[in-house]
């Protein structure tokens, strides 16, 4: 199990920071230690005040008013919950200890009750641990539902793919910085605020119309109903008293009944119980064959987050609340309607985005002699990949692999452009679908703008990396990283002479070490490179005509069109498709143990023609999804 650090966790700023400082709200760091500690300590603080992980790390509660304990929610192998201490210091305290969640001792609350039981960290196979951060693209698509209405994030600490190909997946071993706390402050500040200066929406979020800085029946009933949605599950009594008396305290120190509220709608939103996911299961009722299983609670948010890349709707929650999620057909059920809403075609989008890594592109630079490469179309190139299989998975409900071979695409003026493409009629901010020319080199994924401009330098396009993604994402294929001290230069010509890419790499295979990966990778990309750092098309190199014949193992083609006929006939590229949307949809690498299930998707996934939607429905239904190992002895 690796080590998952969320920091600190400072509930307010702002607007609020001159209650922080006066000691009416708690402060000291309402979340420290560690998420998943191999050391067996407690995990997060499911409220924003006391404090969680380590040996015994200690919250405070407001210096005059009320502290809360934090709730401890920590997923471990072996070990004690974390220690919440929210009683206050220096005044009256009226704070609710936190509820451990980990094996051994629950978390203990000065001054409130201990509810601590006893759980472990599970998976259907052996997984870093329960708890995964939200997704900066889940996190801003929840806040938008959440608050109902169109909302502005700014940065977020950046996911990382170093685990699985996926953000979600290596979410569940990310560690938050303090800057990286900070900005989620930042972001749900702003967010609700813009949603409490519309009094419209404002009503419409808090359910009820306060009559006073004390009237608790109201702040009870939108904290019973508001965390509920942002915790994707029914809060405690305790829970709800806890942030009843968070807005009761800032109502009456501010003197402002709506700050208030906001105040409890941000400590709602920046506790960890929002922030993070926790998927443990539970012993199943009856069958499981050993495995135990997802809570329905669990299943509304893993379908949700897979489905609609967002928080559970009512309708999901209201179904968890009755425990009517526990069968494949009822899964199923929901399945169908979520992937019929708009939001479940944008997370078909979402899984091409965070598969080909479509976010970095805003972040890459080229030689300012590419004039054509603009924000916009930048912008453009992020967008055509993800619209291209929308369109094949809920317009046309065609084979997935024609992502690789499509003449059927989506631009604005910017793409027109370096596709060569006419402009009449096309807009910079929207797409619209073309269909590119029958004879041309260009068809699908592989001859877009987007992912050429992806795998490339500044200066030119890359062979190399182009091969390497071809191998690795396309095939699921492993290429090692290149022997220590090895040059990954290519070699200057002599003087006078002038060298294609071609023949350079050709140079450099001839190096022992070097020619068992450049194999496999350059006879690929050398046949993309008719299209230079940004995508567009050129007919020469260094003077000369390009040679754009390729093979992949045994089995030759000629040009880039041929080259995504060859790879959509893989059987490879069908089950390396299945293998990633499995680790997308389950949040982790699969192991030994999940082998059955994958063969299984894999031979429906062929029998069925390759429909990407049966594919997501087969997954939500199987025993990788539904089920995990039970805890260790």
């Amino acid at each position: 199990m690796q080590r998952r650090d969320l920091g600190w966790f400072h509930p307010f700023r702002g607007p609020l920071h001159a209650v922080l400082t006066a000691g009416l709200l708690v402060s000291a760091g309402g979340c420290q230690g560690t998420i998943g500690n191999t050391s067996g300590n407690g995990g997060p603080d499911a409220g924003n005040a006391g404090s969680t992980g380590g040996a015994t790390q200690t919250g405070t509660g407001g210096r005059t008013g009320s502290g809360s304990g934090g709730s401890g929610s920590g997923s471990m192998t072996s070990g004690t919950g974390g220690s919440a201490s929210g009683n206050g210091t220096g005044g009256a305290a009226s704070g609710s200890g936190g509820s451990g969640v980990g094996t051994g001792s629950g978390g203990s609350g000065t001054g409130g009750t201990d509810s601590g039981t006893g759980g472990a960290s599970v998976a259907f196979a052996p997984s870093p641990g329960a708890y995964r951060r939200l997704t900066a693209s889940a996190f801003r698509n929840s806040l938008r539902d959440l608050l109902q209405g169109p909302v502005t994030i700014g940065d977020l600490e950046p996911d990382s793919w170093s685990i699985g190909g996926f953000p979600s997946v290596s979410a569940a071993t990310v560690s938050i910085s303090s800057t990286g706390v900070e900005q989620y402050q930042t972001a749900i500040d702003t967010a609700t605020a813009a949603a409490f200066a519309d009094t419209t929406r404002r009503n419409k979020l808090l359910g009820c119309t306060p009559k006073s800085t004390s009237d608790t029946a109201c702040f009870q009933s939108f904290v019973t109903k508001f965390g509920r949605l942002a915790w994707r599950q029914p809060l405690t009594s305790a829970q709800v008293t806890r942030y009843t008396t968070l807005i009761s305290t800032v109502a009456a120190n501010l003197g402002d009944v709506y700050e208030g509220m906001r105040a409890g709608m941000q400590g709602l939103l920046l506790s960890p119980s929002f922030l993070y996911r926790l998927e443990r299961g539970a012993p199943a009722a009856s069958g499981g064959n050993g495995f135990w299983q997802y809570t329905s609670s669990e299943i509304a948010t893993r379908l949700a987050y897979f489905l609609t890349n967002s928080t559970p709707d009512a309708t999901l929650l209201d179904l968890a609340d009755q425990n009517a999620l526990q069968t494949s057909d009822a899964v199923l059920a929901q399945a169908d309607r979520l992937l019929a809403t708009t939001a479940g075609r944008e997370s078909v989008g979402n899984f091409a985005t965070e598969l080909y890594q479509l976010q970095l592109i805003a972040s890459r630079a080229k030689d300012p002699k590419f004039a054509d490469y603009t924000p916009a179309a930048q912008t453009a190139m992020m967008q055509e990949i993800p619209a291209m299989l929308q369109a094949i998975v809920f317009d046309r409900n065609a084979s997935a692999l024609e992502l690789l071979t499509t003449k059927n695409t989506f631009v604005t003026k910017e793409l027109a452009v370096l596709y060569g493409l006419p402009t009449t009629g096309l807009s910079s901010t929207s797409l619209s679908p073309v269909t590119l020319p029958s004879d041309g080199l260009r068809a699908g994924l592989l001859t877009t703008p987007g992912f050429l401009s992806l795998y490339a330098n500044q200066e030119e396009g890359s062979p190399t990396q182009r091969g390497k993604f071809i191998r690795q994402t396309i095939l699921c294929q492993t290429i090692p990283l290149p022997p220590p001290n090895v040059n990954t230069v290519l070699p200057d010509p002599p003087a006078g002479v002038v060298y294609t890419k071609r023949q350079k790499l050709e140079m450099h295979e001839s190096v022992a070490s070097c020619a068992a990966c450049h194999k496999l990778m350059d006879p690929l990309g050398l046949t993309l490179e008719n299209f230079d750092a940004i995508g567009e098309y050129r007919s020469t190199d260094q003077g000369q005509p390009i040679d754009v014949s390729g093979a992949l193992d045994t089995t030759t083609f000629n040009g880039p069109v041929e080259l995504g006929q060859v790879l959509a006939s893989q059987p490879q590229v069908s089950d390396c498709l299945v293998q990633n949307m499995y680790r997308y949809g389950t949040g982790h690498v699969e192991t030994d143990s999940e082998q059955p299930v994958l063969d299984g998707l894999k031979s429906t996934f062929r029998s069925g023609g390759y429909h990407l939607r049966d594919l997501m429905r087969a997954i939500v239904s199987s025993d990788g999804f539904r089920f995990v190992a039970p805890p260790s002895p």
